[in-house]
């Protein structure tokens, strides 16, 4: 998409309305401030320029314009947040063009009729087992009503012929992905005979549906669960049942607590955990994870007590260790009940307590392998086992860690451990690390008088009488801080060059933040110790320099002007 299409939707949408959407801002200067949404804080430290059309978190580092608050807070990539942000201020996509365009909203609207016309099936009679069948596994009216849970009928073609006579097109309706076609060319409706749940995109949109075989029904010769078939707006890798509705909670906690299917977290979540995920009738992916890791370090998985569920714990435990999760586990501690929506019908409250006690992820490995077996046939096969997870973690601090762990818990010194993990091998990485994005303020750490430049410009953009101060001061600058200095005291109108595009709006954001009596002052005097320190340093080599060359001359200048310049350190104080 061309630049100019991306500014023109930034001229056309005001930052700082757009964010107050999502959280409180109040004046700072020419600036807002804010708590950061994206990390814990009591103080604000989010600031939003209106003038520059940006934002920074001087807490967490994120930043970015209002494509990147949108991506960061709602987890979407660029193309959903420009489709979204493009429909607000009225800006045609051209390169979507009118004819996609309209594909994709008939496919929204055909979901969101299917999701009312089975929603209205179980208040018929046709769906009096369906709804016996949710109360009996324990959903309340009013969850059963917040997640728009629904019943698809016993025929052939019923859900097809309702999206005709609405006026859709059988193409339509197959594109969308709820009806398919038999070897005899005849269409009929994909779901049939089977309790149906919604799935939501992350602004609520339904996208496509997964749908439970009618109690007994079951035939193993049929899925037990099935999905929509995807779709342009539906791809089942990379959604997350209830993330929508979850998100902010997992924000706010930092943590994302998964588990196995639509029962276990629409049960969790009327038990009063909110900070949910969970897949849709398939395995998890890097892209499930991509999602959550942009809000959340810390994963829990919850999988059923079974073969079949610790094999898929394994699984996602190994996948989240590369993408750098903290990962746990809950451990189940009574084996007759084998998931969360039995736990909860069963004991209301305890899942909230025993995600609370999930262990480490290397622990349970540690526990389920038996590295402390004694047997010692055994317990060298259980150390590989142990080792070959400890080997796709991606922090070498968090390796580190869990081999002194293993070292204390199967008597094998630290150095053995490591030297046998380097014949460990390890299956094929089966997902890329998930990295967050970078946003156009990401900058390399400031050094102590980087920091002082920094914060003096920010107060000359406060304050005029500041900025002449400073204007008078710039030979005490560091070379390296003169542009950018001399481009902020230019005031707004001053044409930026794109390398100095960074630091610039992060010092007006700066200027957001109160200033104190007399700070002005005292940080250009901090400057001017800094750059005589700085300077004798840089004496000192000279002076070694001309006393091995035995150049007299100029060995007596620089001692004079290191002379000159310690006591001006010292009448600085």
């Amino acid at each position: 998409m061309p630049d100019q299409t991306t500014d023109l939707i930034k001229q056309k949408i005001e930052i700082a309305d757009f964010v107050k959407q999502y959280l409180e801002l109040k004046p700072a200067g020419k600036n807002l401030k804010g708590l950061c949404p994206f990390h814990k804080e009591k103080t604000g430290s989010f600031m939003v320029s209106p003038e520059r059309r940006i934002w920074h978190c001087f807490g967490c580092g994120k930043g970015g314009d209002i494509f990147g608050f949108l991506m960061q807070y709602e987890n979407i990539e660029f193309v959903e947040a420009l489709k979204v942000l493009a429909d607000r201020a009225g800006v045609t996509l051209q390169q979507i063009g009118t004819a996609d365009q309209k594909k994709y909203e008939v496919i929204y609207e055909i979901n969101r009729i299917a999701k009312d016309y089975f929603k209205s099936g179980l208040s018929e009679s046709s769906g009096t087992l369906a709804l016996q069948y949710l109360k009996e596994r324990g959903l309340s009216d009013i969850t059963i009503s917040e997640f728009e849970l629904g019943v698809a009928p016993d025929g052939n073609d019923l859900l097809m012929r309702h999206l005709i006579k609405m006026g859709y097109h059988v193409d339509q309706i197959l594109t969308a992905g709820l009806i398919a076609k038999n070897d005899r060319g005849m269409y009929y409706d994909f779901f049939r005979a089977r309790i149906v749940f919604p799935l939501h995109n992350h602004f609520g949109k339904v996208i496509g549906f997964t749908g439970r075989i009618m109690p007994g029904n079951e035939n193993p010769n049929v899925g037990k669960y099935v999905n929509s078939h995807e779709s342009p707006i539906f791809n089942k890798s990379k959604l997350l049942f209830g993330f929508f509705k979850s998100k902010n909670f997992i924000r706010e906690q930092g943590a994302a607590v998964l588990v196995e299917g639509q029962m276990d977290f629409l049960m969790a979540w009327q038990d009063g955990v909110k900070n949910l995920v969970a897949t849709s009738g398939t395995a998890l992916t890097a892209d499930h994870l991509k999602l959550v890791r942009r809000i959340a370090d810390n994963l829990v998985l919850s999988f059923d007590n079974d073969g079949a569920g610790r094999a898929a714990a394994e699984r996602t435990i190994d996948l989240a260790q590369q993408n750098d999760f903290n990962t746990k586990i809950i451990i189940f501690d009574d084996p007759k009940l084998k998931d969360p929506a039995d736990i909860v019908l069963a004991k209301p409250g305890q899942f909230a307590e025993l995600i609370t006690k999930a262990v480490p992820a290397m622990e349970y490995y540690f526990s389920y392998y038996g590295v402390n077996d004694s047997d010692i046939g055994a317990r060298k096969k259980a150390i590989r086992q142990a080792l070959a997870k400890i080997k796709i973690i991606s922090s070498p601090v968090e390796q580190q860690h869990w081999l002194s762990e293993l070292a204390v818990k199967s008597r094998i010194p630290e150095s053995v451990l490591i030297a046998e993990m380097a014949g460990v091998k390890v299956d094929a990485q089966p997902g890329a690390p998930v990295v967050a994005p970078e946003t156009p303020l990401e900058i390399g750490p400031a050094t102590r008088s980087e920091m002082i430049v920094q914060r003096l410009l920010s107060l000359s953009i406060q304050d005029s009488v500041t900025a002449d101060m400073v204007r008078g001061q710039l030979d005490i600058f560091p070379a390296a801080h003169k542009g950018v200095a001399e481009i902020i005291l230019a005031g707004s109108e001053a044409k930026i060059p794109l390398e100095y595009a960074g630091i610039v709006n992060l010092i007006y954001l700066q200027s957001g933040f109160d200033s104190k009596p007399g700070e002005a002052e005292e940080l250009l005097r901090h400057l001017k110790k800094i750059g005589l320190i700085e300077r004798k340093k840089v004496l000192q080599q000279e002076i070694q320099g001309a006393e091995q060359d035995n150049d007299q001359g100029r060995l007596r200048r620089l001692l004079e002007e290191y002379k000159d310049l310690t006591h001006t350190q010292e009448g600085a104080g």
